[in-house]
């Protein structure tokens, strides 16, 4: 049998194998196995997280002679190595599966079994959710900064400076800014404003003039009334930010530039205006559910009864099928993941994660590699203003600016090498961590674990058939621990 390898290396992460290490790897595996070598592919200086596949010259080369049949089994160090993201681990996966192409993850290898199966697929959604966790780690050193009140990098808001980190007013910006509120507060337009602030030279943080949207943005952000409000979600709504569990809001640790009886006048003056049911929001499986003809289904709010509002999934293609309630599928949803993540599942899952004794510091490395990525992009970016400021005669304001700007990054960077890898990359807290799914899924979850939500409805019930990302072994657990493929019925 003839066997195809596949490498890749990101010259952002130093700790991991380079190519040539994974190649030897791999052949040292193809000879262990009585396999020849038809082809090595090999794609270097590409993120695994940040680069789409079709800009891997390589792995499509790859993909395409799979197609042709040029080889049989295809041979990878870690399954790291081929992505990061779960999207693609299935793609791959379903596309080798027609083509009777085994994959191979030689330093990965599960072994053939039903749970091994389960268990490979297990860790595609955990190297992704890896992947995704780094940034809740460095987000806890930007959050002991919030608490001090202090400003926590970028650039400052129009309206303000950033002096040893403290947000001070600016008093040119902050003029237009009052402006803003009284016309606001006054119902009149912004069309005479902007005129102003652009033939005057104002501009905003990207050097851009001022629009619509950066007004939006200003009347809504609570700094303007010295109200310091940070939330590690990164979230930009006012009513969004303080509705995050871990949201941080201290009156009066800033200067304000408008009273707060003009702030909140103006906040409710601009939710009046809002209209109902245009904006649902994010729900639990936004982005999941299908009609029965294909189309995508979206969130509606409608009012109800009691005088509140009830919120249903109605076809895009508007086909004439039934609507459906919001509740209806999140429930679906809920049950099929209780009864995928069963206890005994729980405990196939556990069992392999701890006989896999490279998992723990696979996970590091990952975590690791990221965190160096981060901080070479914040050295970089602090070197290239020390540059700036040797090769140009800059006035004393902007050089004041800069001064800030570098501090902000070494506070960042400080941030970044103090973080330490989350608890997650224990065994036993992942298992916490399905355990938590299994009995109340948020929405980062359903979405990692479930690929579609089918709706199928006419005027009697409404069935749910809900496919997995672990679709591919369903049928096979269910003679290995009882696990069924679920579909709700309402």
């Amino acid at each position: 049998m003839k066997a195809a390898i596949y490498t890749r290396f990101s010259s952002d992460n130093q700790t991991e194998l380079s190519t040539q290490a994974q190649v030897r790897a791999c052949t040292e595996y193809a000879k262990a196995n009585g396999l020849d070598i038809y082809k090595i592919y090999s794609d270097e200086a590409i993120s695994g997280t940040e680069e789409k596949t079709d800009h891997r010259l390589q792995y499509q080369l790859m993909l395409q002679d799979a197609k042709e049949k040029r080889f049989d089994v295809l041979l990878i160090h870690k399954y790291d190595r081929v992505a990061r993201s779960l999207e693609e681990h299935v793609r791959l996966s379903k596309m080798m599966e027609r083509e009777k192409i085994p994959i191979i993850a030689v330093a990965q290898n599960f072994g053939t079994s039903i749970e091994g199966d389960f268990a490979k697929q297990m860790m595609w959604v955990l190297s992704e959710y890896y992947s995704k966790n780094l940034s809740k780690e460095v987000r806890k050193g930007h959050r002991e900064i919030a608490l001090k009140g202090l400003h926590n990098g970028g650039p400052a808001p129009f309206g303000f400076r950033v002096v040893d980190q403290k947000l001070i007013i600016n008093d040119l910006e902050a003029f237009y800014v009052r402006k803003m509120f009284d016309a606001a507060l006054n119902r009149r337009g912004f069309t005479e404003l902007i005129r102003e602030m652009r033939e005057a030279g104002i501009r905003g943080r990207n050097g851009s003039p001022i629009k619509y949207t950066q007004i939006y943005e200003i009347l809504r952000n609570e700094k303007y009334a010295g109200i310091y409000v940070y939330s590690v979600e990164g979230c930009r709504h006012r009513k969004t930010r303080l509705e995050t569990q871990d949201a941080i809001r201290l009156d009066g640790a800033i200067p304000a530039i408008v009273d707060k009886n003009t702030f909140f006048e103006v906040q409710k003056i601009m939710d009046d205006r809002k209209q109902t049911g245009k904006n649902p929001g994010k729900y639990l499986c936004s982005g999941l559910v299908y009609c029965q003809c294909g189309e995508k289904m979206h969130v509606c709010g409608a009012p109800d009864r009691k005088g509140g509002q009830y919120h249903y999934y109605y076809c895009k293609k508007h086909c004439g099928a039934p609507v459906v309630r919001v509740s209806q599928v999140d429930k679906a949803v809920k049950d099929y993941l209780a009864q995928l993540l069963s206890e005994p599942m729980q405990m196939k899952i556990a069992q392999f994660l701890r006989s896999y004794k490279d998992h723990r510091r696979d996970c590091r490395e990952s975590f690791d590699a990221a965190l160096q990525k981060q901080i070479a992009a914040k050295e970089q970016e602090y070197d290239t203003l020390m540059r700036n400021m040797s090769l140009m005669v800059l006035a004393p304001d902007i050089l004041s600016d800069i001064h800030e700007k570098m501090k902000t990054i070494k506070e960042e960077i400080k941030v970044l090498e103090n973080t330490t890898p989350p608890e997650e990359y224990s065994t036993d807290v992942i298992l916490d961590w399905l355990k938590s799914i299994r009995t109340a899924p948020d929405s980062r979850a359903v979405h990692l674990l479930v690929q579609r939500i089918e709706v199928t409805s006419d005027n009697e019930k409404t069935d749910f058939n809900v496919v997995s990302t672990l679709e591919s072994v369903s049928e096979k657990l269910v003679a290995a621990i009882g696990f069924e493929p679920m579909t709700g019925r309402v």
